[in-house]
């Protein structure tokens, strides 16, 4: 609102000329400063200012009456004045400066290459968290109605206490799984472009902000596609979604972008096929992490019959 069209408002209210909404707005402003009973976040020298500024505009007002003014009148020009100052610094409070608000705080877990964390949430409930993720809970998880907990990159798989009264909900960046006990894995890397949820024991949603994607059971898996927004429901071997938590990664069917995948998390090395063909390759096998990094790379060039060379970098090459 412009200030112009505030001091007509005002005017209007104390003229008795406001029509029902007008006179509703300025009661709820000014009586939401008396039951707030503290001051906005602003500095002595900026409340000062704000307050010069209100100050002008009444003013001016007082200037515009050639008649002297009376008691009622002064006293209506400075409920004005007061009225004009509790809207300007609601204004100033709730709009202007909304990051004066309390922020929520988390307790972040990061994992590096080669690194599986488990930790316990606060309602008794355990993540596990594969290598190279991110995750994030509330510091007031406790107090919160809603069991929030934010997966932003990477893969954990959660074993989740019962609590009807109060959801568990996994947020990703594509889509948000919501539990009221129950076991399962996530899988949403940024590299592999889509999300993916598999459920060991129990039901759970999997929805995305603008629609339900399903609810799977045990031995299903929602796989989401990000780019496009295609999603499939499948059968799923529930405990190779989640052998990474015990030190091996099973692969059915996996892509050459899951098994790099794995190999960087474990390896910390950069796989890269060196034609077209390799990016349409399957895998099936295990790689685990007590094998060496030549012992998995002679693995998995026997699937197809490549062969690999070690780079700088970091890098390998399948050719």
């Amino acid at each position: 609102m412009k200030p112009s069209e505030l001091k007509n408002l005002i005017n209007r209210y104390l003229n008795h000329e406001a029509n029902e909404t007008e006179r509703q707005l300025i009661d709820v402003w000014y009586q939401s400063f008396d039951e707030q009973n503290k001051k906005p976040d602003l500095s002595a020298a900026e409340e000062q200012r704000l307050k010069n500024d209100i100050f002008d505009q009444v003013k001016d007002t007082w200037k515009q009456s050639p008649k002297p003014i009376k008691l009622q009148s002064a006293f209506r020009y400075a409920t004005a004045a007061m009225l004009c100052l509790a809207t300007f610094l609601g204004v100033y409070r709730y709009l202007i400066k909304p990051n004066a608000q309390k922020q929520e705080k988390y307790l972040t877990i990061n994992t590096g290459t080669r690194e599986v964390k488990k930790i316990e949430l606060p309602d008794g409930s355990a993540v596990w968290i594969n290598a190279n993720s991110h995750l994030r809970i509330s510091e007031d998880f406790q107090k919160q109605v809603q069991r929030n907990v934010y997966l932003d990159e990477g893969e954990a798989f959660f074993t989740v206490k019962k609590n009807v009264k109060r959801p568990f909900v996994v947020f990703t960046k594509s889509v948000h799984t919501r539990v009221l006990g129950t076991s399962f894995n996530i899988n949403s890397y940024k590299t592999l472009h889509k999300a993916t949820v598999t459920v060991a024991t129990g039901r759970v949603q999997v929805s995305t902000p603008a629609k339900v994607l399903g609810i799977i059971t045990p031995s299903l898996q929602i796989s989401y596609a990000i780019q496009n927004g295609r999603y499939q429901i499948n059968k799923a071997d529930a405990l190779q979604a989640h052998s990474w938590t015990g030190g091996q990664s099973i692969l059915n069917q996996a892509s050459f972008d899951e098994l790099a995948l794995v190999i960087k998390n474990v390896y910390d090395v950069r796989l890269i096929g060196q034609n077209k063909a390799i990016a349409h390759y399957k895998y099936n096998l295990h790689i685990n992490t007590t094998h060496t990094l030549d012992e998995t790379m002679k693995i998995i060039c026997s699937i197809h019959q490549n062969t690999y060379k070690r780079r700088k970098n970091n890098e390998i090459t399948i050719y």
